[in-house]
């Protein structure tokens, strides 16, 4: 494990990553809404934590983070092109627990820096957590998952949680702002790895047809000439399952 920046301290055993993100109106730096989640749950669950960004960012661009539950905010100083992964990973291998947002809210962000954080400290990794709780030393999980689904995830510590940004709670205030302390380290900086190419794969095109599945369903059965479709009498199993996956592959609701 690689020799940490600064020590977590005692009580500080969780850590709350955060990077601005740029408002979609005046792109000025802005907290961002899965960093906010990430301070909202650290302070639902009643643990001392600590704050840090790794970057180039200053007190005003770090501002919404002050005035929104963050009493301090430690700042790993790298350059703006620099790649803020190995210095993390250096920073953080004392935390038990450390939360981050589901995705940067700046730029084209990939969402893939949970991800090597938890490839680098070797640790579990719960993506999008909504909620989070310690119970017979085991942390559990709520995963908020797509078209409104849940699902219930556990892992020991130490992990890393990305938060989804549903849980965000606005709550700023000038004092909190006024009172905020910036602290500066160095860190050792890194370049960015170089982007890797590779060819492009079809994407997959939605059916041509307009209307709901069942009416294009509806019409299949038909046989309208708009539908495309056509009711399949003869044949054996085999020869019916082959007419629909002709079907399929015409409309490129499949790709193999």
């Amino acid at each position: 494990m690689s020799q940490t920046v600064f020590a977590a301290g005692a009580e500080a055993k969780t850590a709350v990553l955060v990077a601005p993100a740029a408002h979609p109106v005046s792109g000025r730096p802005c907290a961002g809404a899965g960093d906010l989640a990430a301070l909202a749950l650290a302070r639902r669950l009643g643990r001392a934590f600590v704050v840090l960004h790794a970057g180039a960012a200053d007190k005003d661009a770090l501002a919404d983070y002050l005035a929104q539950g963050a009493a301090a905010i430690t700042v790993l100083d790298l350059p703006a092109d620099s790649d803020p992964a190995p210095a993390l990973i250096a920073a953080l291998g004392g935390f038990e627990l450390i939360l981050c947002g589901e995705r940067s809210g700046g730029g084209e962000a990939s969402a893939l820096l949970p991800y090597l954080l938890a490839e680098g400290l070797d640790r579990p990794l719960l993506p999008g957590v909504l909620e989070l709780s310690e119970a017979d030393g085991e942390w559990r999980a709520l995963q908020g998952l797509a078209k409104g689904r849940r699902r219930r995830l556990a892992a020991h510590a130490p992990l890393l949680a990305s938060v989804k940004p549903d849980g965000a709670e606005p709550r700023w205030s000038w004092a909190g702002l006024q009172r905020g302390v910036l602290t500066r380290r160095t860190a050792a900086g890194a370049p960015m790895p170089a982007p890797r190419l590779e060819p492009a794969r079809r994407a997959r095109a939605l059916a041509a047809q307009r209307g709901s599945g069942l009416e294009r369903l509806l019409g299949a059965i038909a046989g309208e000439a708009a539908g495309g479709g056509r009711v399949v009498k003869q044949g054996d199993s085999v020869e019916k399952a082959q007419a629909v996956l002709d079907y399929l592959r015409q409309h490129q609701l499949v790709d193999f």
